[in-house]
């Protein structure tokens, strides 16, 4: 979320989107899902594969948002 610039920390000057960075997390989640399948709780399974979800959907709107601009 940090690289995809949707969110910041607070007193901190503002970053543009690394759509490289968030892109290389996502791949590191998505290599832990793997790696962890049949380990995980429901519950970690599922906070996983939501975040993964909604990181996925973040990716492309920030895309096609600096797609968008001059």
């Amino acid at each position: 979320l940090f690289a995809l610039g949707l969110i910041r920390v607070r007193g901190e000057e503002e970053h543009p989107p690394d759509l490289e960075m968030a892109r290389y997390n996502i791949d590191m989640l998505e290599t832990l899902d793997q790696k962890t399948k049949g380990n995980l709780s429901p519950e970690e399974q599922q906070m996983l594969k939501n975040t993964l979800s909604d990181l996925r959907m973040g990716f492309v709107s920030v895309a096609n948002q600096l797609g968008a601009q001059p």
